[in-house]
């Protein structure tokens, strides 16, 4: 998905902006009659809030939002000292030394403040850097008083003339000012391993390359500059007011090429949205809405808050939820289900009919045979994770109205749904083939782990060994870990699982901190006994241990 409309026509002004600064100074170049210096001020300048602006609408994250802030204040501040330079200064006079020492002031911190901001990804809303990270503001000031400085030290800047005649006299550079050009190189490869490391769509990682093109026609602008440093000072664009374009397009880079990521074009999110919803305000104006959605009134998402509702004849379900300002909604349409239900109704009165032939009789017998194996098997199912079901079912009727309890409640019933989920399938396997594979219980576990993290739990899993063997060996080990999970919660906040599978047997330790209720070592005890397992209870120091011994009968199948 690209950038919306205004983001597009935002940046072009901005780059307009920015060109025409070129186009004033080769006007004053040539005709000197008006202080183009103070017009390319204000084109920076009103390019900057363009652009900030722009990102305080795509950006989510306050913190990342005040960096960026921070980031143009510091630009147009660097604009604004070079022009008092140019325009307020005489050029001999020792402030204008000073205010041309300052402008390495913001570019040190620019990129720092770049960096710091990158830091957010992939973190929650609310999320704070780590204080250690702060230290870094020791050598960027270190950088920044080495050149405040260097009229004591010239290790920045050396005049060949000395002071006195510094600004018509030619100069070389020193190792503080080479410090603070491997200090750029190093924060813009930090920020780039970082945004690789964290951005969490793979597809968007292969667009790395784009935010390295300002970085690297930057590097050119640099290397020619210390290389033939007179040619470069007539250029129309002078070296501060290219390095702040080249700060605010890396930024850009990085957020159209999705490695930052941003909430433009949210209206095309719904668009293409194939689920049937929508946002609601309190006075029934509707703001977004996919197009599988169908038009719903106020007073019918309100009344579905509460219940589902049927519309259209009972061919679709109605249901909201009261947000922040207003209501979102979903719709679904079950007209065909609605319609399969008909058919299997006059195919059950169809066969009632025929009940009377004879012939018709044995083709009824074969099918109630089937009909009460698939019972059967769905009712084994069911019993396996009828508690579950019982769980999920209260939680979802009854959700808190808090919206911080009802995403934790939704945390807790998606742990409880992927045990449904991954038990119920391994069921179906074992009911079939009699066997299962230890990755089964190795992807059960980790996807129950996922969404314990999810839910704050720090939890870890370990596993050795493979092999294929008796079903129930498996679902009893799922059953078991379940049942430690969830009567650990919502008070434990640590849980270790190894599951070691060798020399015979089938062993499944967990260590869990602070468990709200121990698990007892009759669980499965009638299960337990018939397969020859040993379960093994015990506490120490708060902290619940559970060892479970499935021997697997000398080997795997």
């Amino acid at each position: 998905m690209g950038s919306s409309r205004e983001t597009v026509i935002s940046n072009i002004i901005c780059i307009v902006l920015v060109l025409s600064a070129g186009v004033v100074r080769l006007a004053g170049y040539h005709y000197g009659t008006f202080s183009f210096n103070t017009v390319i001020c204000a084109l920076f300048t009103g390019a900057a809030f363009i652009w900030v602006y722009q990102l305080m609408r795509r950006i989510l994250q306050p913190e990342r939002r005040r960096y960026f802030v921070m980031i143009a204040v510091l630009i147009i501040f660097w604009i604004m000292i070079r022009t008092v330079r140019y325009e307020l200064v005489l050029s001999y006079q020792t402030i204008s030394r000073y205010l041309w020492y300052m402008y390495y002031i913001p570019q040190t911190f620019i990129i720092l403040l770049m960096f710091f901001s990158v830091l957010y990804i992939g973190k929650p809303y609310d999320w704070q850097i780590n204080k250690g990270w702060k230290l870094l503001y020791i050598p960027a000031a270190v950088i920044s008083a080495g050149i405040m400085t260097n009229d004591i030290h010239q290790q920045a800047f050396r005049f060949t003339e000395g002071l006195d005649y510094w600004y018509d006299s030619p100069y070389t550079h020193g190792p503080v000012y080479f410090a603070s050009i491997i200090w750029l190189g190093l924060m813009f490869a930090a920020i780039l391993i970082v945004v690789f490391v964290r951005c969490a769509v793979p597809e968007n990682r292969k667009k790395i390359w784009i935010p390295t093109i300002p970085v690297a026609a930057g590097a050119l602008y640099m290397v020619m500059f210390l290389i033939a440093q007179n040619i470069i000072s007539d250029w129309i664009y002078k070296v501060p007011e290219v390095i702040c374009f080249v700060f605010a397009a890396f930024i850009e880079c990085l957020i159209v090429s999705r490695l930052i990521p941003s909430n433009d074009n949210y209206d095309k999110l719904w668009e293409a949205s194939t689920t049937g919803a929508g946002i609601m305000d309190n006075d029934g104006n509707i703001h977004y809405r996919s197009f599988s959605s169908q038009p719903v009134t106020l007073n019918q998402v309100q009344m579905a808050e509460e219940d589902t509702l049927f519309l259209n004849g009972g061919n679709t379900q109605l249901r909201s939820h009261a947000v922040n300002g207003g209501y979102g909604y979903w719709v679904k349409d079950i007209t065909e289900i609605n319609r399969l239900n008909k058919e299997l109704e006059d195919m059950g009165n169809m066969l009632n009919e025929e009940n009377v032939m004879l012939s018709a009789e044995n083709k009824l017998a074969e099918k109630q045979s089937s009909i009460r194996q698939q019972s059967s098997l769905y009712k084994s199912i069911n019993e396996g994770v009828r508690l579950q079901l019982d769980k999920l079912d209260k939680l979802l009727k009854y959700p808190p109205q808090e919206e911080t309890e009802f995403e934790q409640m939704m945390k807790y019933a998606c742990i409880i749904n992927t045990y449904v989920k991954r038990h119920s399938n391994m069921q179906l396997v074992y009911e079939k083939d009699g066997t299962l594979s230890s990755d089964e219980l190795r992807l059960a576990v980790s996807e129950s782990l996922e969404y314990a993290r999810l839910y704050g739990i720090k939890a870890h899993a370990s596993f050795s060994g493979e092999c294929e063997m008796d079903g129930r060996l498996i679902l009893v080990a799922y059953e078991m870990f379940e049942a430690a999970l969830e009567t650990g919660m919502p008070d434990t906040d640590t849980l270790f699982v190894d599951i070691e599978l060798g020399s015979g047997n089938l062993t499944v330790r967990i260590e869990m901190n602070n468990p709200a209720v121990l698990i007892t070592e009759q669980f499965c005890s009638g299960e337990m006994a018939e397969l020859g397992g040993k379960l093994e209870v015990g506490v120490e120091d708060s902290t619940e241990f559970i060892n479970l011994i499935l021997p697997t009968g000398g080997g795997c199948r």
